[in-house]
């Protein structure tokens, strides 16, 4: 989708309100007022079928009738009318509306083409409109608001407008109540914000498209969404991918985890990837911070907005309570941050102000004896001017607090110089003097510990995301030089290829797969184990048997020829009696691979974002085990070793308890070239099953166990 302008949004000329009412306790009444309440200074043009006057402005029968330029319409009538409506605005020359009316595709049934002519004006005559079934948005830098929501605090809009920040928040929702909810809430806090904007229900205009808008947006610092359903997966990851190089936070609520989601799938792989799993993956994969509630969701947002990026993990902190600080401390280790004792020197800096009963190895207790002193101050600043820290906690008791008006000023010059983020956490409530004095001084207060751990644990973590991100090799240009070889296999074989058939497309790729051959008698079987050497493992081959070893297919660590012939048979019999109408192509003799770690290497595709990459713990109980790890395809060698990282923190990479360390240099090759493989034939491929995969000790290599892959046929 091309780049529209939404200017005619968010810095209209001229707004026409089409169905304005003079009833204010009207939803049609409400938006006018609110519109003229929130300080607009362009063109408000009420349009009703009356005319007259409306909320002492002249209004004008239709939008055909307004004098001069109108960039954007608000339109609140019957559904059924829209259409029409939309179609006069685009012939009148207005270049973008926001609908209100509800009695769409959210009713279902034949409301759903109501929605769709909407679509198609849009299309059509080049018109952008959001909604239908909207509750408004508002700019709060312009100023606009174009909302009949109740929850907007009109008297403190002058003051946030005019909040001195290089970083505001823009809050982008599906849902049109939490959009305000989260201003209402945050304007609780003190937070600044830049625009909040309800989609509806996406018939134009979508929730990405907002996006892209608002980090161009030079006000805007932060994005936070709320998603019921990411409609374009690939644009929602291009808006992440930016949105992480800008440096500028993406804050997301998904809601949607249940197993209801999840699709029906022929392997391993597609099973273990619901729906939820692949947007974790994502935003992982782009730095996307997921938030758990609005409060948890407004933390973040907070430090993102009012402190720099934190450069590491290792936290000071700085308390007037003992336990307080020791909570402190236990809470943000909890959430992988450091609190790193300090070095003698560090420490000895402390002791030149503190009292000789004061804690200076981190966390710095400066005791009840701060009162009247400027240790607080005197604290920060040291920790401020050391490397060996990366943020700064203050717990405080700001319920009175004297010393904060007088330590005002420094401490706004040290938040000025935006060299750490400096946070403060108060353990009793503060007062709303407190408050207004560290907005004022640009310091994000908390009055949750988790919060403050939480906020800079996951900025720290997107910090380390767009580190892997900018060290991604560039990925190969063009096909493989086996893919004219795959191709041909593939449109040689059926929908489910067999798993010789899967080898064979994946020898083609570089992968190395062990020796097998097929047959189809017993005798012919005993020939192939000794050509290939024992122990050997038999598979029955069958496009309808996906899953061998639950219908009796697969024998394991045959050591001998008797052993060979007497388990063919068997084979065949249990397969028959589990699965009688399946197709059986034969049975498949394949080399042992020496003992290491069960792997489940894979790709499924889904409906959203397309391919995604899983490697995860293998073998036959790979759903019981839970433990996987999953991106999005491209995939090049950094998100290969982030991915192995993933898995298990690493650990079963590492060496331990006289074991070598596995062969990571192979399992990234290995992820490597199936993803290229699946980037080959993404469209084509829909499920790559590799499980197991065996992972020997470096140097040893990783063995491809068994294979499956779905295709799509045309």
């Amino acid at each position: 989708m091309a780049k529209r302008d939404l200017t005619p949004f968010f810095r209209p000329e001229g707004v026409a309100v089409i169905g304005a009412s003079a009833d204010t306790s009207h939803i049609r009444g409400r938006i006018l007022a609110q519109l003229v309440r929130s300080g607009y200074t362009g063109r408000i043009l009420p349009v009703h079928p009356k005319g007259g006057e409306i909320q002492g402005l002249p209004a004008y029968p239709e939008i055909a009738a307004v004098p001069g330029r109108v960039d954007l319409a608000l339109i609140a009538i019957p559904a059924d009318a829209v259409a029409d409506v939309l179609a006069d605005c685009a012939a009148a020359g207005v270049r973008a509306a926001y609908i209100f009316s509800s009695g769409f595709a959210e009713e279902g049934g034949d409301k759903r083409d109501l929605q769709r002519r909407i679509r198609e004006v849009c299309a059509r005559t080049g018109i952008v409109a959001a909604g239908p079934n909207a509750v408004g948005f508002m700019s709060v830098t312009l100023p606009l608001v174009a909302s009949f929501s109740p929850a907007i605090d009109f008297a403190a809009l002058p003051a946030l407008r005019m909040a001195e920040t290089s970083r505001r928040i823009a809050v982008v929702s599906q849902s049109g109540g939490l959009a305000f909810a989260f201003f209402n809430r945050g304007l609780k806090r003190r937070l600044p914000f830049s625009h909040v904007v309800n989609t509806g229900n996406e018939a134009d205009l979508d929730l990405v498209e907002v996006g892209e808008y608002l980090l161009d947006d030079p006000s805007t610092g932060v994005l936070l969404l709320f998603v019921e359903q990411v409609r374009r997966g690939p644009a929602f990851m291009a808006l992440a991918e930016r949105a992480l190089s800008l440096g500028k936070p993406l804050i997301v609520a998904k809601i949607g985890r249940s197993a209801a989601a999840r699709r029906a799938a022929v392997s391993h792989t597609a099973s273990l990837t619901g729906s939820d799993d692949a947007y974790d993956a994502v935003f992982r994969r782009f730095g996307v911070i997921r938030g758990e509630d609005q409060d948890d969701m407004l933390d973040i947002a907070a430090a993102a907005a009012l402190c720099p990026e934190p450069q590491g993990r290792r936290v000071g902190v700085v308390t007037i309570s003992g336990g307080v600080g020791g909570w402190l401390a236990d809470t943000l280790e909890s959430h992988n941050l450091a609190v790193p004792e300090f070095g003698a020197a560090l420490q000895g800096q402390f002791r030149s102000f503190l009292p000789s009963f004061a804690a200076v190895g981190n966390p710095i207790d400066i005791t009840a004896q701060a009162i009247g002193t400027d240790y607080r101050l005197s604290s920060i600043v040291t920790l401020e001017g050391t490397d060996e820290v990366d943020a700064i906690v203050v717990g405080n008791s700001l319920a009175a607090d004297g010393r904060l008006a007088i330590e005002k000023d420094a401490l706004k010059e040290i938040a000025a110089r935006w060299r750490k983020p400096i946070l403060f956490y108060s353990y009793p409530l503060p007062s709303i003097e407190a408050q207004a004095m560290l907005e004022e001084i640009g310091i994000p207060l908390y009055t949750s510990m988790r919060g403050v751990a939480r906020a800079l644990a996951l900025l720290t973590e997107r910090i380390e995301a767009r580190a892997a991100h900018r060290r991604a090799e560039p990925l190969p240009m063009g096909p493989a030089p086996g893919r004219a070889a795959a191709e041909r296999k593939l449109d040689r074989a059926g929908a489910t290829l067999s798993e010789v058939e899967a080898l064979a497309v994946l020898a083609d790729y570089g992968i190395a797969v062990p020796r097998h051959r097929l047959v189809e008698s017993a005798a012919a079987a005993v020939e192939a184990a000794r050509a290939i050497g024992f122990p050997v493992a038999l598979k029955v081959q069958s496009p309808d048997i996906p899953h061998k070893t639950e219908a009796g297919g697969v024998a394991l660590n045959l050591r001998d020829a008797a052993a060979v012939a007497d388990t063919y048979e068997t084979i065949l019999t249990d397969v028959r009696r589990a699965a009688p109408t399946a197709r059986v192509a034969g049975v498949l003799v394949e080399a042992m691979a020496r003992p290491g770690l069960d792997l489940i290497l894979g790709m499924s595709v889904d409906e959203t974002f397309g391919p995604l990459l899983l490697l995860g713990r293998g073998g036959i109980e790979v759903e019981a085990l839970g433990d996987r790890v999953m991106t999005p395809l491209p995939v090049g060698a950094a998100e290969a070793e982030r991915l192995i990282d993933r898995l298990d923190r690493g650990r079963l990479m590492a060496s331990r308890r006289g074991r070598p360390a596995r062969d990571r240099r192979a399992l990234v090759a290995l992820i490597l070239a199936l993803a290229r493989l699946a980037g080959d034939f993404a469209g084509r491929l829909t499920e790559i099953d590799l499980n197991p995969v065996i992972l020997g000790a470096e140097g040893e290599g990783a063995a491809v166990a068994d294979a499956l892959m779905v295709q799509r046929k045309p």
